[in-house]
């Protein structure tokens, strides 16, 4: 899973399908062994799949100390920063956003039970997709 460094990137800002991708962002810090669980386990059989290719962009952003971001404005500033909205210092946090980063779907926060962790991100990704094809 990619570093998102670059928000507009993520979005696929700039291209005509932007308002239609869900950006899935796990919320990362580099001491976090659940974060490289979770990324290891139930992220990379997402991706593997390729079944969201074409809805869903899927990235992380650590809040490490240090760590920037170029945000909707084209500014660099910390990925804390960028992150503060959304009052979240758990990792892993898995937030589900439009490309305005409003929340739409539930996020996931901390390891919930492993056995069913990628039923509930899969759901969390499904609707998502659902709620943003109703706001369009």
């Amino acid at each position: 899973m990619d570093k998102i460094t670059n928000w507009s990137r993520a979005t696929g800002a700039g291209q005509t399908r932007s308002s239609k991708y869900v950006v899935v962002v796990m919320v990362d810090q580099e001491d976090c062994p659940y974060c490289r669980q979770v990324e290891e386990e139930f992220f990379s059989a997402i991706l593997a799949s390729g079944q969201y290719q074409d809805s869903v962009s899927i990235g992380k952003i650590s809040i490490d100390a240090g760590e920037t971001i170029i945000d909707q404005d084209g500014k660099e500033i910390s990925t804390r920063e960028f992150l503060a909205a959304f009052e979240t210092n758990w990792t892993p946090t898995v937030l589900f956003l439009d490309h305005q980063k409003r929340e739409i779907a539930d996020r996931l926060t901390g390891l919930l039970t492993p056995d069913y962790y990628v039923y509930y991100l899969e759901r969390s990704i499904n609707t998502a997709i659902q709620n943003l094809q109703t706001q369009s």
